[in-house]
């Protein structure tokens, strides 16, 4: 599930310049304003860690220039900004912004910067009080000439346009530093030869920080049959509460009861952060459809994508990061380009969460399109709502990022029945964009949407990730 994203906040200056009074006989820095600033970041949603976990000004602050300050957290020296990095670097922050209240000597900065690698955000107001932006031009011409890229915001602390900028920037370097930390579960290689969904484990460590944990399927049969009838009931228990119809606890409802303890016990032991699973044919031949868990765990915000489908569960575990709402993977079955249409079905998996009520889901036989052993399906249809797709795909050595904007709306009539399959999760978009370029731009039989919009983060998570964001 989603945390806030995690800033360091510091305040630059020069060290003859923190006491400086100017011919106003007023103080000169605005750190009054860096405090309004750092209280204006942790307003909008920004965990913040502060130089000594101290504030600036303590109480109240009526001006940009303040009397009283704590002079000891203003890094104004070399030895101050490395212990200011360390405490960063321990402190797990996902980005650090860079506030200039007037001018100072970027030579104090530079090394520790380069130190810390992580994403850099500076900042100072769009005034003259303070002389402050001096600072700012000053240490963004140096971060350009020593190749560390860096996003600069210029505005007061109640602009609304720069707060949410600086909130997009670090949401998207969330995402980053998650990733770096991060663990897929591949149960199962290669589905049913989907080139688009492959992935180079290597590759994606050293481009993502990704580990990737393979695991054969028949692991989750393994665990599967060494559930207890204690676990099997509870679970069972726990799936009926969660819809509307749910078949009898027979053999074939108990495989599926035993699968979903399975997923997630493993899931646990091997610390799993996403995951995908191989269905056919192994399992829907052998054992049973793994539908019902994965339903159960992606109600539950848990990733886990169909076909054991790598790009797809990238895609969807960054948009997890970034969102607590409802993800859905399903085929793309058709665009109306006259009416900009998008048709989604998935073949048996969904959260449920993404019905317009608590029990808008029913688990029914699923019918025999792709294996023989049987299994469960989830019958729903898509709540009303605006969503935001994307989908992580590669054009030979470059990965890209098709993302799109739409509105889930009821269809008159269930298109579902078009596909000869009426009983599987469906959902309606209505695009916002160009049909023609989102068709071109479809490197996979899957979409991905989430019901947030998150276009502007996904942007963002893109240059910090390496990825080109293709917009339709």
């Amino acid at each position: 599930m989603t945390r806030k994203p995690k800033a360091g906040f510091l305040t630059l200056c020069a060290p003859v310049h923190v006491h400086l009074r100017d011919e106003l006989d007023r103080p000169f820095p605005v750190f009054g304003q860096a405090e309004m600033c750092a209280r204006s970041l942790e307003k909008i949603g920004i965990d913040l860690v502060l130089f000594k976990n101290k504030r600036m000004v303590d109480g109240n602050v009526k001006s940009l220039q303040v009397e009283n300050f704590n002079d000891d957290v203003i890094v104004d020296s070399k030895e101050k900004m490395i212990k200011a990095t360390a405490q960063m670097i321990e402190a797990g922050i996902d980005c650090l912004i860079l506030f200039f209240p007037t001018w100072m000597w970027t030579s104090h900065y530079t090394q520790s910067l380069i130190k810390l690698n992580l994403p850099i955000v500076l900042w100072s107001g769009s005034v003259m009080t303070g002389c402050q932006n001096v600072g700012l031009w000053g240490m963004h011409g140096t971060l350009d000439e020593i190749g560390i890229d860096h996003k600069l915001v210029y505005g007061m602390p109640d602009d609304k346009k720069v707060l949410a900028d600086i909130l997009v920037h670090t949401k998207a370097a969330m995402v980053k530093n998650v990733l770096s930390k991060s663990k897929i579960g591949l149960f199962g290689s290669k589905c049913m030869d989907m080139i688009p969904g492959l992935i180079n484990d290597a590759e994606w460590l050293s481009k993502f920080g990704i580990e990737s944990e393979h695991l054969d399927q028949y692991y989750l049969i393994i665990e599967a049959e060494k559930a207890t009838k204690e676990e099997i009931e509870n679970a069972y228990n726990e799936i009926k509460n969660s819809v509307s119809e749910l078949p009898p606890l027979n053999e074939e409802m108990e495989k599926q009861v035993r699968m979903y303890v399975a997923h997630k016990k493993l899931v646990k032991e091997h610390n799993i952060d996403f995951d995908g699973v191989k269905c056919v044919f192994e399992l829907s031949d052998n054992y049973c459809s793994p539908c019902v868990g994965q339903c159960m765990l992606q109600t539950q915000g848990f990733v886990t994508a169909c076909c054991g489908e790598p790009k797809g569960a990238l895609t969807m575990y960054i948009m997890r990061i970034m969102s607590d709402a409802p993800i859905f993977q399903a085929d793309v079955e058709a665009v109306d380009i006259n009416k900009k249409i998008v048709r989604m079905v998935s073949c048996g998996s969904a959260p449920i969460t993404i019905g317009d009520t608590s029990k808008s889901g029913k688990f029914l036989e699923k019918p025999p399109l792709e294996g023989e052993a049987g299994g469960i399906c989830l019958d729903i249809e898509a709540k009303p709502g605006k969503v935001t797709f994307a989908r992580i795909s590669k054009i030979k050595d470059k990965y890209v990022m098709h993302i799109s904007k739409g509105e889930v709306f009821k269809d008159i009539y269930d298109e579902r029945k078009e596909t000869g399959w009426p009983s599987m999760p469906y959902a309606a978009i209505k695009l916002d964009g160009d049909p023609e370029k989102f068709i071109q731009n479809l490197r996979s039989q899957y979409m991905h949407l989430c019901y947030d919009d998150l276009v502007n983060e996904l942007i963002e998570a893109c240059k910090l990730l390496g990825i080109e964001p293709i917009i339709s």
